[in-house]
């Protein structure tokens, strides 16, 4: 385990009373780096995710990149009607959409997100039609590496923390600042092994 692994698993113990009993034996969270990835193309990628099984949004997105192949352009050039036959819901064929027409009209303010703060970077990106705190979010943890923050609208995480409360361990996100995002990535973690 790296040391800032270590240092940010124990800084989750002693913030969060009772975590130890699941959490001591639970695989190490590596810390986030960010991606090299330009935010056009993930940020699509994280829209047409959002509320589908890991397998179901593998699926679309491979479709997609496919026929994004074929024409030889971005994902987010992709048609409207392209979107959809490739299985997209109209409102995140409408939100990819309106990704590639920031990037065509503030194209300058996209690549300054990296520069952002996480505060203003999430409220940057949900400037952008049909893109809300959910997909804010996990662009600012996985794409820019943002340490603190937690997505409590994600529904995997209110379910870990409604199962851990049925354990007597209560969860208090804002005590695991400046290490929030590991809090998530630890509970996402729990609920993929199956642990709670």
């Amino acid at each position: 385990m790296s040391e800032k692994a270590s240092d940010v698993k124990q800084h989750l113990l002693s913030t969060q009373p009772g975590f130890e009993l699941v959490l001591l034996e639970q695989d190490h969270v590596e810390p986030l780096t960010p991606s090299d990835m330009a935010p056009i193309e993930a940020l699509p990628r994280i829209v047409m995710r959002q509320m589908l099984s890991l397998q179901a949004s593998k699926t679309i997105i491979s479709r997609v990149e496919a026929r994004a192949a074929e024409q030889g352009v971005r994902i987010a050039q992709l048609s409207y009607d392209d979107l959809l036959e490739c299985g997209l819901s109209r409102n995140k064929a409408v939100a990819v959409g309106a990704i590639e027409a920031y990037w065509q009209q503030s194209r300058e303010k996209m690549q300054q997100w990296p520069l952002l703060d996480c505060d203003d970077l999430l409220r940057e990106v949900q400037q952008i039609k049909g893109v809300g705190p959910w997909s804010a979010s996990i662009l600012a943890m996985f794409h820019f590496a943002h340490e603190d923050l937690f997505p409590i609208q994600d529904s995997s995480l209110r379910k870990a923390i409604a199962l851990l409360k049925e354990r007597d361990v209560i969860i208090i996100p804002e005590r695991a600042t400046p290490y929030r995002s590991y809090l998530a990535c630890y509970l996402w973690q729990l609920l993929d092994q199956k642990r709670i």
